[in-house]
């Protein structure tokens, strides 16, 4: 079907207008990410995902959800007012929780999902490369949120190690996912969960954010050295933006390609 085969590409180019709104703070379409959300589940229903076909469909009704929830204001409602600042009570141990959840909650489920799905279904047993890759990786991923956390300056530490939890869950889960995936052959939707591992190392700094009293500087430890945030342009979260859509197309055309692979690859039926 044609019209299915646009559907993928209508899907990039709407999360391709989504970041550029965001990273000039000027949205272009304020619905940008739920459409291409919406745009990627209508493929995933037609395109015939690999048994069992709910789970992604499952999954990026959570992630439109979330687009839904933290869609830009409109301008005509915004604009720029009279604020008045005042110290309120210090942060509770919860807050730091909810801070890293209200980030991550969404690509979270999406990734735990599909990877609790996934461990049955792998009947080959794992490369030792394989193995020790992952496992750098999550070594890796753990290491840098403690170089984080030994650099932070800020008069909530515990709040502050609270709140990295759940990127780390999440970046740890995507490690898993992308094992996986690279286990069952496919290598490109791997690609897609590597990209979302990108991501959490993102909302690392965000959720740290509001807890930290000094700004953050390259001598810090960042992901990102001399990441440019002013008025103009917000890299960062433009760039989380960008690693976490282009994971999920990643995800969605790798599964489909991998079907399609497997389908040509079945011999006909003889002639009698």
């Amino acid at each position: 079907m044609r019209s299915r085969s646009l559907l993928l590409p209508l899907a990039g180019l709407l999360a391709a207008v989504h970041v550029v709104g965001v990273l000039t703070a000027a949205p272009i379409l304020r619905y940008a990410e739920v459409l291409a959300v919406a745009v990627l589940l209508a493929y995933a229903l037609l395109a015939g995902l690999p048994s069992p076909r709910w789970v992604v469909p499952v999954g990026l009704i959570v992630v439109a959800v979330d687009a839904w929830w933290t869609m830009p204001v409109d301008p005509a409602e915004g604009g720029y007012r009279w604020q008045v600042l005042e110290p309120g009570p210090p942060p509770e141990f919860t807050d730091g929780l909810w801070t890293g959840l209200a980030l991550t909650w969404a690509a979270l489920f999406f990734v735990l999902l599909l990877a609790v799905v996934s461990w049955p279904q792998t009947d080959r047993r794992p490369s030792g490369r394989l193995s020790v890759g992952a496992l750098l990786a999550a070594a890796a991923v753990v290491g840098y949120v403690v170089f984080r956390l030994a650099g932070y300056h800020g008069g909530q530490p515990r709040v502050a190690a609270v709140a990295v939890l759940a990127p780390l869950a999440l970046a740890l889960a995507a490690v898993l996912l992308a094992a996986l995936l690279v286990r069952r052959g496919h290598r490109l939707a791997a690609g897609g969960a590597v990209l979302l591992l990108v991501a959490a190392l993102f909302q690392f700094d965000a959720a740290l954010a509001p807890y930290t009293l000094l700004p953050l500087s390259p001598n810090r430890g960042t992901l990102l050295t001399g990441a440019m945030a002013g008025p103009a342009l917000v890299t960062m979260p433009a760039l989380t933006a960008a690693a976490e859509l282009a994971g999920y197309l990643l995800l969605v055309a790798g599964l489909r390609a991998r079907r399609t692979e497997r389908s040509r690859g079945q011999p006909g039926p003889a002639a009698g």
